[in-house]
This record gives structure tokens, C-alpha cells and sequence, in this order.
């Protein structure tokens, strides 16, 4: 059973709390998790409550990309969901501040479209939509089993020396809605559908084991003085912002990939990322869209997917609404109305 904790202390607050079905902390008249349980799921401390992050002089801060600069987990859960598939993740943050009830929504969203769960925060007003968010996810649950769409894989023990940059990679790379997976270093195996793979490590790279798959078409990009180099069908490519320039590393991946190798592209939608998976066997997909700054988007934004789906939905909280592809670039084009902090595309080959 999956547990979704309710952050209480004292008698619970009335009405129907479903699915919330245990507490965190104190609390009477639910269970309290145990310590075994707390064992079994990994909460990380440096979690933050998900937003657009706001300068002390006031307005939102943004990053070197002019993009607002998000307090995004998603990358996190993923780092820990890899380094741990025997335990599921747990985000366990308190708001700083009174908020709106979309912004206690984007809370439940971000950690459950990643496939774990939070601790809720209840009050009066917020708790409804709320309910209704963790419900919706619950009826979706199938989608935490789907593989994310990527055309590159980041290689990294992500723990230890390299667990600060390897984790700033994948967080820098979903703002820029580049698509990847996770691969441990040496292990070539995790590559077979993927063109590119960076290595991201302090660890000498092991050419000898990636030179068969390089060869047979990969491009592997490392961290050296800026050079490159055929082999056989494919490249190795040297970058040479050094990992611990976060802003410069994750930019030079992207660069080394170019644009041809986007598995989804955003236009006007500066807050939002995206996280885009398929099932197994490929026949369906889906787009989760988290806008961080828990408003609605703008009337003009629109996603291109790079594979041509034949049916798109929009699925929110409150309903389906077909969408209008069009074909473009070898994919398709979708204009979306405005949206609020969570939607989803669910796509039909």
C-alpha cells in the first residue's frame, strides 16, 4: 500500500481525508508512520517546496538562460529513485509562507508526476483541490512505470564528489527540457536506445568499455579542452566547461547534442518543465507539464514532440479536452490553452 502522510499534530480535522491514510509526526485517530516505514523510503533534506524563486529586492529571479529560475525536485527524485529503486522517495517540505491553494497543489503534482509522494500540509481551503490532485494521480498511476524519452543518457555514480554536479546537471538540463536517463558509469548496456551519453564524473572515463558502442554510432560527450573526434559511426566530443561550472556544463551538453536531438521543445511557457515518457512497447505516451508559478499560462503556448503521435488529450484535473496536432519538423506541433500548474498530454501512436 502506498502511504500518503498527513503532516498533523493533535485531533485530525473533519471530513473526509481519503486517500491520506497516515500521519507524519503526532497526531490521533490515523496511524503514525513507524520507524521501520520511515526506513523504507528515502526523505531528502535538501528538498525544497516547489516555486519560481524569488529575489530578497522582490520579483522572480531568473538564471543565465533569462528563464525564471525554478525551485524544481523532479530531478532529485529521479537521482534518488536511481540510485535506490528498492525504496521510494518522499519529499517532506513545509511551505514559508501563507500561499494560495494552487500553490499547495504544485507540491502534491511535482512529487507524485515523478512517482513519489509528499507529506501534506492540510488547511480548510486548499484541502479539496488537493484531494482532487491525489486522486487524479492515483487513477494514473500506471504512468510511474513508463520510461522517460531521451536521446541522451547522463553517466554518473550521481553519490560522493560527484553527487553535487551530477545532480546540478540533471536539474539544469530539465529547465532547458532536454529529455535523459540515468546510467551508472560502465555500464554500456543502459546506451542500446539512447545517441548520446555524457559523462559526468571525477572518475577517469573508461574508453575502452564505450568505444564498441561509440563506434557503432554514439556520440559521448567528457569533460577535456574543447576538441572532438570521429570514431568509427559515431563522436566523441570534449567539453571544456568543467562540471563544477553548472550553468556552463549543462549548456555545453546541450550544445554538443544541438537541437536536432530534442525529444520535446516549449515555446512561452518560461516556468514550466516537462517530463515525457512512454510506456513499453511505445503505443502510448504522455507529457507532464508542472508550472512553477502556480498561475495560469499564457494564451500562446505550445509544445512540439519530436515523434508524430496521431492523438493528443489534455488531461487536468477537472477533464480531457482533445487537442490539434500538427505535423512539423518530423513530429508534431500542439497549441495549448491556458493552463494551471499541472496538465498532462496523453499521446496515442
Amino acid at each position: 500500500m502506498i502511504r500518503l502522510p498527513l503532516r498533523w499534530s493533535g485531533a485530525l480535522p473533519k471530513g473526509d481525508l481519503a486517500p491520506l491514510n497516515c500521519l507524519y509526526g503526532g497526531g490521533e485517530g490515523m496511524p503514525v508512520l513507524s520507524a521501520e516505514e520511515l526506513q523504507g523510503v528515502q526523505i531528502p533534506k535538501d528538498a525544497l517546496w516547489p516555486s519560481v524563486r524569488v529575489n530578497r529586492r522582490g520579483g522572480d529571479a531568473a538564471g543565465p538562460t533569462g528563464l525564471p529560475w525554478v525551485n524544481a525536485n523532479g530531478w532529485l527524485i529521479r537521482m534518488l529513485q536511481f540510485r535506490d529503486a528498492t525504496r521510494g522517495v518522499m519529499l517532506d517540505v513545509k511551505p514559508d509562507a501563507e500561499l494560495r491553494p494552487a500553490g499547495y497543489v504544485l507540491q502534491v503534482a511535482e512529487a507524485m508526476a515523478y512517482g513519489a509522494t509528499a507529506v501534506v500540509t492540510h488547511t480548510a481551503e486548499t484541502w479539496p483541490v488537493v484531494q482532487k490532485a491525489i486522486r487524479f494521480f492515483l487513477g494514473h498511476a500506471a504512468w510511474w512505470a513508463w520510461e522517460p524519452v531521451a536521446a541522451l543518457a547522463v553517466i554518473s555514480d550521481f553519490a560522493g564528489e560527484n553527487e553535487t554536479a551530477a545532480g546540478e546537471c540533471l536539474n539544469l538540463l530539465t529547465r532547458r527540457q532536454v529529455g535523459f536517463k540515468l546510467a551508472l558509469p560502465g555500464d554500456v548496456a543502459a546506451l542500446a536506445n539512447v545517441g548520446a551519453a555524457a559523462w559526468v564524473s571525477n572518475a577517469p572515463v573508461p574508453m575502452e568499455k564505450y568505444l564498441p558502442w561509440v563506434r557503432g554510432g554514439g556520440t559521448l560527450i567528457v569533460h577535456g579542452k574543447g576538441a572532438g573526434r570521429a570514431e568509427g559511426k559515431g563522436r566523441i566530443i570534449e567539453r571544456p566547461e568543467p562540471w563544477e561550472d553548472f550553468y556552463a556544463a549543462a549548456a555545453g551538453v546541450h550544445l554538443a547534442l544541438t537541437r536536432r536531438t530534442d525529444v520535446v521543445r516549449l515555446w512561452n511557457a518560461g516556468s514550466f518543465n516537462a517530463f515525457y515518457q512512454a510506456e513499453p512497447g511505445g503505443k502510448r505516451g504522455v507529457v507532464q507539464l508542472l508550472n512553477y508559478a502556480g498561475n495560469r499560462s499564457s494564451d500562446d503556448t505550445s509544445v512540439w514532440i519530436a515523434r508524430p503521435w496521431k492523438t493528443a488529450v489534455l488531461t487536468t484535473f477537472d477533464g480531457q479536452t482533445p487537442l490539434k496536432p500538427r505535423a512539423t519538423n518530423g513530429g508534431i506541433e500542439i497549441p495549448l490553452p491556458p493552463l494551471g500548474v499541472y496538465a498532462a498530454i496523453e499521446l496515442e501512436a
